[in-house]
């Protein structure tokens, strides 16, 4: 008999971890998936080549680990200083942190409010400040991600992109 209670209360962990973890994926909530660019979508012509994102999304902030083409010539972008790195880490309680995106150090600040994540950030780009923001929006759905950027330098460089991505 307590065999069989054993095993009993055996299953019912097993089963409840199994249905947290299944729905966690699913949670129209969360950023945490796999996103690709939608293809149905616009998007700039500088815009990073076979993007796909993996956002884990947790108490302590988001981890985003990307993978894309490297640009033909090798020079990606200013406007994508953060989006075209292989792996960040976002704390999103609105305290700065230090990242080191390729050869740049660049200071991050994220806040999480709802079905937005906006983030400020800056660096020296061949000791010019340069900032700019993002804003990642999910969709009520959850099946939709749209990311803003916006990018300024002291030289009046300015750009702008939206991407949109779906859940894979």
């Amino acid at each position: 008999m307590r065999l069989a209670k054993s095993i009993t209360l055996l299953f019912t962990v097993a089963f409840l971890t199994f249905v947290s973890l299944v729905g966690a994926k699913d949670n129209p909530e969360s950023f945490s998936g796999k996103w690709v660019l939608d293809k149905e979508s616009p998007r700039p012509g500088d815009a990073p080549n076979n993007l796909e994102t993996k956002i884990k999304q947790d108490d302590s902030g988001l981890t985003i680990e990307s993978s894309f083409k490297e640009p033909d010539n090798g020079v990606v972008p200013l406007l994508y200083l953060g989006v075209m790195t292989n792996k960040l880490h976002l704390n999103t309680d609105g305290q700065d942190q230090q990242s080191q995106i390729g050869p740049f150090m660049a200071v991050f600040r994220s806040m999480l409010d709802g079905n937005k994540v906006t983030t400020q950030w800056k660096a020296q780009i061949n000791g010019d400040p340069v900032e700019g923001n993002w804003i990642q929006t999910l969709s009520d759905h959850g099946k939709h991600m749209t990311l803003q950027i916006k990018e300024s330098s002291t030289h009046g460089q300015h750009a702008e992109a939206t991407l949109n991505f779906v859940r894979k």
